[in-house]
């Protein structure tokens, strides 16, 4: 019986690692090579409440982050949240625009920020430009059409120095594992008197 419990907290707690995404700066799979998290110093971390939702009321995630495998493995690499066509999209953050136009199908707009972070948000008919500064909760565009999110989302996704992290991390919604005490074995034999 002790066993089992042992394997079942075991499973849990790989579970809600597992659930939970790679930690900001940790490749976001095994294939990535040698894990970056020794070269992060924490002040390249982001604070959660410097960050806004790039939609006005509250956020309704209709598709969660699934980190990849490896590099070019099949994923998500971000989140996606419920919208509507044309509504306003603001700045997550304060930042320098890295890039605003199409990629294949559709148009992108991405914000770069200090400590190598990029955040990028599609589709998106941008109103700002490359090298434009923006603010926190500043309209940067519209929800356009097209890319993997069918008509009413919009797609938010975030780099870490390179690798793709779970945008929920700045935003402070992720939910955090919590370790229980075991429960000593009453139904274990005991020596009699």
């Amino acid at each position: 019986m002790t066993y089992l419990r042992a394997v079942a907290a075991s499973a849990l707690t790989i579970g809600i690692v597992v659930c939970a995404g790679p930690v900001p700066g940790e490749a976001s799979g095994a294939a990535f090579g040698a894990s970056p998290r020794g070269s992060i110093s924490r002040a390249a971390s982001i604070r959660a409440d410097a960050w806004r939702w790039p939609l006005a009321g509250p956020p309704l995630v209709t598709r969660a982050f699934l980190a990849p495998a490896s590099a070019y493995a099949s994923g998500h690499r971000g989140i996606d949240l419920a919208a509507e066509a044309r509504q306003p999209v603001l700045a997550p953050h304060d930042g320098v625009v890295s890039f605003a136009g199409p990629v294949v199908d559709r148009p992108v707009l991405s914000i770069a920020q200090p400590g190598d972070v990029i955040v990028t948000v599609e589709p998106v008919d941008a109103v700002v430009a490359v090298g434009d500064r923006v603010r926190a909760g500043q309209v940067i565009g519209t929800v356009g059409n097209g890319g993997h999110c069918p008509p009413g989302c919009l797609h938010l996704g975030v780099r870490l120095h390179g690798f793709y992290v779970s945008p929920l991390r700045y935003f402070d919604k992720l939910p955090r594992a919590v370790l229980l005490p075991t429960i000593p074995d009453v139904t274990a034999s005991r020596p009699g008197p």
